[in-house]
């Protein structure tokens, strides 16, 4: 129970700890510019990847702080680690051969992506995905994002709850499962039931962002940066 817990709450921090601020603000611009200079080296030069993690490391910095990067480290490097021992031992079929250093690239490489999709996940604001959908004409639906970014980390709150209820019962982990999935469906309901009337009519006008041109700036620096390693 104690492992599962703080494996969530290190996803839910990695995830849900920033709220709107940091890059969240940078223009939506930067944001496609910066994805894209990730997508091109992961593309093209995937051995390369790992040449981006200090852009990454830093762009988290100034996003949410050493507690975030700590999270979101721990996280992929659990991934890395699982990634690289399960390439490593699957080697000995003989089906390939690897060294220690192919196995640290591969745990390195993981931590890279992996770092750079909780990053760029981190930059999307709901408030950006609803003014999306009220200007491509779905605007009844432009209420729906701000609905699953309340419930997300509701769910991952309420798992943990559920969770540690089990533990004081002496009850199995899979037993707790069915609980919190009911707990969250309620929640949804509640949250349905609160909003009705946006979820169903048209949104008429769109959310005013603030924006930071200090991030926007910082974005576009390290999209350059990242396209400036893939091509050494």
């Amino acid at each position: 129970m104690g492992f599962l817990t703080w494996l969530i709450s290190i996803a839910y921090k990695s995830i849900f700890l920033t709220g709107d601020a940091g890059l969240k603000r940078a223009h939506v611009a930067t944001k496609v510019l910066f994805a894209t200079s990730l997508l091109v080296v992961y593309t093209l030069s995937p051995e390369k990847a790992p040449l981006v993690l200090p852009v990454l490391l830093i762009l988290g910095l100034l996003h949410a702080g050493l507690e975030w990067i700590t999270a979101t480290i721990t996280l992929t490097g659990l991934v890395g680690a699982y990634l690289g021992c399960s390439s490593y031992l699957l080697s000995f079929t003989g089906l390939y051969t690897m060294t220690p250093l192919q196995v640290l690239l591969v745990v390195f490489r993981s931590i890279t992506i992996g770092f750079a999709v909780i990053l760029v996940f981190n930059m999307i604001s709901p408030a950006e995905l609803y003014n999306a959908l009220h200007v491509l004409g779905a605007k009844r639906f432009s209420s729906y994002p701000l609905l699953v970014w309340r419930l997300m980390p509701l769910g991952l709150r309420n798992f943990v709850d559920a969770v540690a209820v089990g533990y004081l019962k002496r009850e199995k982990i899979t037993s707790r499962i069915p609980p919190a999935t009911a707990s969250l469906i309620e929640a949804g309901w509640f949250i349905e039931e609160y909003s009705y009337w946006r979820l169903r009519v048209k949104s008429k006008t769109q959310i005013p962002l603030s924006r930071s041109i200090v991030y926007s700036i910082v974005l576009v620096v390290a999209s350059l940066t990242t396209l400036l390693l893939a091509s050494l």
